[in-house]
């Protein structure tokens, strides 16, 4: 409800009366005159307009307590009226709340989106590097970088101390997805004495490896293996 204005506005707490329909004709006519040209008590209406159908929602047993004399031996139900005006603001202000959400929601899923667009073109976005544990008697030390991209994941090995494979041997990084299966994602020839970077490329999400292997690349045997867990 509204409250008067400095001056001492007489319309100020006559937009629920207005509004129950508790306004004599001669008084809801001059309301609404003033309604007319007042654009405070049209906002003061317009935020209780559901009013009415609430009131509705009052069941017999409710209506019979608020009317009852012993009810004031019981606690104030004073707090029904303000509940119910709280209840009418809300709704005047429900759709728009909906349609702010809405569109926030939109905004958040449209700005992901863009977001690993950007992301994915800006390049790597967090990288996992992981030691490489040798198989058998290798002597071979080695690192593996697993490097989120845009089509999957870059693999960048980088090695060294193959002195125990003569120069020209051919070794494979290869990648192992979480059901078993094995992709080789780079095959180089062994540099003793020197730190070999081989790297590739595999479709697969970090979170889909299960390990990332050397092997031999003519038989296949295993050298080391770096788990990803």
């Amino acid at each position: 409800m509204t409250s008067p204005e400095p001056e001492g506005d007489r319309y100020g707490d006559w937009d629920a009366a207005y509004v129950l329909g508790a306004l004599s004709p001669a008084e809801r006519s001059e309301f609404e005159a003033h309604l007319a040209a007042c654009p405070r008590c049209q906002a003061a209406v317009s935020e209780i307009a559901g009013l009415p159908g609430l009131l509705s929602q009052v069941g017999p047993e409710d209506a019979a307590r608020l009317t009852d004399p012993r009810a004031a031996q019981e606690p104030s139900p004073e707090s029904l009226l303000p509940t119910v005006l709280a209840t009418a603001r809300r709704q005047h202000t429900r759709a728009r709340t909906q349609l702010l959400a809405v569109a926030a929601c939109l905004a958040l899923v449209l700005g992901g989106l863009l977001l690993g667009q950007v992301l994915d073109r800006l390049g790597p976005a967090q990288q996992q590097r992981i030691a490489f544990e040798p198989v058998g008697s290798s002597e071979i030390t080695a690192v593996v970088d697993l490097v989120p991209i845009a089509t999957g994941t870059r693999v960048a090995v980088e090695c060294q101390d193959a002195d125990g494979y003569s120069v020209g041997s051919s070794l494979s990084v290869v990648v192992a997805d979480r059901s078993g299966h094995r992709q080789a994602v780079k095959e180089w020839v062994v540099k003793p004495d020197k730190v070999n970077r081989p790297s590739g490329e595999t479709p697969l999400r970090v979170s889909q490896i299960a390990a990332v292997e050397i092997r031999e690349t003519a038989t296949d045997a295993l050298v080391l293996r770096a788990p990803v867990r």
